[in-house]
């Protein structure tokens, strides 16, 4: 039978796991911290516990439109704490479980190659150990990036791991990076009541994404208080009694009770040793190739230490082609254009496959589909018919290579328009295509159908 070692408890390193469970193989899993990884208990879960809570207030603001009086809920701090705290632990418990039940052996300490067919394994309660393996796969997720300039002190400068002990709600908060976890905080806590100046060193809010989409959500935020600074770098950060203190580029100086960075991330490589395993990597992360093979053909990597972009639902496709090639299963190679990238802000962004932008770039010939939320009867009976989808289609040959949409439930819209282009469909065999009426998955069948 053929055994395989999984490096990496999160997201790509569960799916890896319960993968190679599901094929009848046998596996391993070894993992630093508890089950769920960075992705539970510091980034993703604790924020989208806050966003939905961001959410719920948004749609409380539509509440007399739809008939509905009576007083508007209000933060309460200590209890999205305790919330944060309790789905991260039933979240991680919930997961061990599916690996306990699936047979998935776990061990948990730091893995180390020794060579390419041994690791060392660090426990901090028992003594180290060392596992045989004829296959393997890392999938040891990122970390955050942080400059000498710039260095979280977890009380007054903070990261994203720091924001689900708050201890008050930041008075004036100041976001530092432009990238998709300063948006989903810039408009969380400017949903909470804070003052927030949003500062990025590039010359546009959210540079990946649609820069029709990254517009929409400048102007929300923009509307509702959120001050912006584009295309200016933070060349310091200091803690001065209770406030903080920003020195920016131009020699401007910014004061706030709190500031978070969220400037970036990059791949968790420490301690793992690859060199003595004959594994090639750079700065951006592993190398693979797209059935997630490294240099040494028996070891997989998958998800954020692959490199950017440093999102859940691309690791975990990684983990399951590369554990299906790993088993010699049939298996597509992995296909990056079928992968949603989302932005958890209201407006919710989301994109998959080509976008605009990058059509432009390439001089490729596209054709655009488009409508707007208000042609679904379901966004107006809700109150936010604000927010639009497109379609990006081949002319010769009609095939959908792209969508973005921005607006209510944007993410989840496109779910369709992801199996289309992993299917190779054309846009009139989408429009063919009635969901349940009203509900918001028509938009994808109004757009495709033009009228």
């Amino acid at each position: 039978m053929k055994t395989l070692i999984v490096i990496g408890g999160g997201p790509a390193g569960m799916t890896a796991a319960l993968e190679v469970a599901a094929l009848g193989a046998a596996v391993t899993l070894i993992n630093a911290e508890p089950i769920g990884g960075r992705a539970t208990w510091h980034s993703l879960v604790p924020s989208k516990v806050y966003l939905t809570a961001a959410d719920a207030l948004e749609a409380a603001q539509h509440f007399p439109a739809l008939g509905l009086a009576g007083a508007s809920p209000m933060p309460d701090l200590p209890v999205l704490r305790a919330r944060i705290a309790a789905q991260a632990q039933t979240w991680s418990q919930y997961q061990q479980e599916q690996l306990h039940t699936r047979g998935v052996n776990l061990v948990f300490g730091k893995a180390q190659f020794l060579d390419s067919h041994h690791l060392h394994v660090e426990q901090a309660d028992r003594e180290p150990r060392t596992l045989a393996f004829n296959q393997a796969m890392i999938a040891t997720g990122s970390e955050p990036i942080f400059l000498p300039q710039l260095k979280p002190d977890g009380r007054l400068i903070i990261a994203p791991r720091h924001v689900g002990q708050l201890a008050a709600w930041p008075r004036q908060l100041l976001v530092i990076g432009g990238g998709v976890t300063g948006a989903e905080f810039a408009y969380f806590f400017n949903r909470m009541g804070s003052q927030v100046t949003w500062i990025t060193d590039q010359p546009v809010l959210l540079p990946q994404f649609d820069p029709d989409l990254a517009a929409v959500l400048e102007q929300t935020l923009c509307d509702r208080g959120v001050t912006i600074i584009k295309g200016m770098a933070v060349q310091a950060a200091q803690a001065q009694g209770d406030e903080v203190r920003l020195e920016l580029a131009d020699g401007r100086q910014l004061q706030g009770s709190q500031a978070l960075i969220a400037i970036g991330r990059r791949p968790d490589l420490a301690g793992l040793d690859l060199e003595a395993a004959d594994i090639a990597y750079t700065a951006q992360g592993v190398t693979v190739d797209a059935f997630g093979r490294t240099s040494a053909p028996h070891i997989f990597a998958a998800g954020d230490v692959t490199g950017a972009p440093y999102i859940a639902n691309w690791g975990q496709a990684q983990a399951r082609v590369a554990v299906r090639c790993a088993l010699d299963q049939p298996t597509p190679s992995f296909r990056p254009e079928t992968i949603i990238e989302a932005i958890y802000t209201s407006p919710q962004l989301a994109q998959v496959g080509l976008i605009e932008a990058q059509a432009h770039a390439q001089g490729r010939a596209i054709k655009i589909y488009r409508a707007d939320f208000s042609a679904a009867l379901k966004s107006r009976l809700a109150a936010s018919p604000a927010g639009f989808i497109k379609i990006l289609v081949t002319p010769e040959t009609g095939r959908i290579v792209g969508s973005a949409a921005v607006g209510e439930r944007a993410a989840e819209i496109l779910s369709t328009l992801a199996v289309a282009i992993a299917r190779e469909m054309t846009v009139e065999q989408v429009a063919s295509l009635f969901p349940a009426y009203p509900t918001l998955a028509e938009l994808v069948g109004i757009a495709a159908r033009g009228y």
